[in-house]
């Protein structure tokens, strides 16, 4: 007796597999001097999807964290956030959620920024 036969369900994923189109990216530059750090994002949405949102948290090695979030894709969407409230003795980290219109999620990371970079270690679901 075969208690569950799962055969159809080999290789099938959720939302017709369109989240191999989907390719995460979030920059920032980050101000020492005006203690600001700008994010933007800059990821590539498969045909029909899109930005939905991305939660962006920039936090010290103290604990301390300052929150944004972007609704729009590109230069226009930046944000630049206001980080003269965390303890800036140590390099900040950032890390980010992308979530699209199809509900796909990816989350990423930077630790210990620079002056600028991009956010890497994207974890797509």
């Amino acid at each position: 007796m075969q208690a569950i036969d799962n055969a159809n369900l080999v290789g099938m994923c959720q939302n017709n597999c369109s989240i191999a189109s989907f390719l995460p990216k979030v920059s920032y530059t980050f101000d020492s001097s005006a203690k600001t750090v700008a994010v933007q994002d800059g990821s590539t949405y498969g045909s029909g999807d899109g930005l939905k949102k991305v939660h962006v948290k920039v936090h010290d090695q103290f604990g301390n964290e300052k929150r944004d979030t972007i609704t729009t894709t590109g230069a226009g969407g930046a944000k630049t956030i206001d980080v003269s409230t965390l303890n800036l003795s140590k390099p900040l980290n950032i890390t980010a959620t992308v979530i699209t219109n199809k509900d796909f999620h990816a989350d990423g990371s930077a630790f210990q920024i620079q002056a600028a970079g991009d956010l890497a270690g994207w974890d797509k679901k």
